[in-house]
């Protein structure tokens, strides 16, 4: 045989892509209902990234860790990927089009008759957010609760829930997602409370952080795919209907 034709065959295995090559390391973080679920694969942010990679022909490799770890891993190569970032977390990376947009609100409890049609009426009342709100919100969420008679900032939505609930706080700034899929949903007397919320804050969306431009054209491609053929929306529903959350 001709030492060209030999040649062809390896060729051909340098132009292929290998089993590694069709695999992408996803980063996500620490459990967070209903959006990341335990062991990363599952929950509504987890699951439309991992459908999106396959609709884009990747299989994906999950790596749950804390969010600040796994940016670092991303910058430093270790992972390929990650969700819920938004485009200030690196000038380094480049971001997706927004997988999802998470609902920031104002909740408070339907019994005590708040009534919330501004920020500036959040200093009239005790508010706790999550931690960081002051600098994502903007002035005038920084300005409202800098006259709020106590407000607070927690990393853990359990906290948050269990204040309002319990009557501790008037106000959480929360995404009501989050808020709802909570397992904390009763005060310490196991009692249920009705709860208003108001769409003060607008929606943030949620990208994923790529190292490779090429990775996320690939990814933003088959967003549009996956929605055209009504599996974004389906999987949503599912995790709609799993923790009782609002349209």
């Amino acid at each position: 045989m001709p030492t060209a034709l030999r040649l062809i065959p390896a060729l051909l295995c340098l132009l292929l892509p290998s089993a590694h090559a069709a695999e992408v390391r996803l980063a996500v973080g620490l459990t967070k209902l209903p959006y990341v679920e335990t062991g990363g694969r599952s929950g509504l942010e987890s699951s439309l990234a991992i459908a999106t990679l396959a609709q884009a022909g990747y299989q994906t490799k999950v790596i749950q860790v804390p969010q600040a770890r796994g940016l670092a891993m991303l910058k430093e190569g270790q992972v390929d990927a990650m969700i819920t970032l938004t485009p200030s977390a690196s000038d380094a990376l480049f971001y997706s089009q927004p997988l999802l947009y998470y609902r920031n609100r104002a909740i408070a409890l339907h019994s005590n008759g708040i009534v919330l049609t501004q920020l500036g009426d959040l200093s009239r009342y005790s508010v706790a957010s999550f931690q960081n709100a002051r600098l994502l919100f903007g002035a005038d969420f920084a300005n409202a609760v800098a006259h709020s008679p106590n407000y607070s900032e927690h990393a853990d939505q359990d906290t948050l829930n269990r204040l309002l609930l319990n009557r501790r706080v008037d106000v959480i700034i929360s995404d009501e997602f989050i808020f709802r899929a909570n397992p904390t949903q009763t005060d310490l007397n196991g009692q249920r409370h009705a709860i208003v919320s108001y769409a003060l804050l607008g929606n943030s969306p949620r990208h994923v952080g790529f190292a490779n431009v090429y990775l996320r054209q690939q990814f933003d491609q088959a967003l549009v795919r996956l929605k055209a053929s009504g599996e974004y929306e389906r999987i949503t529903q599912q995790y709609r209907q799993r923790y009782q959350l609002p349209y």
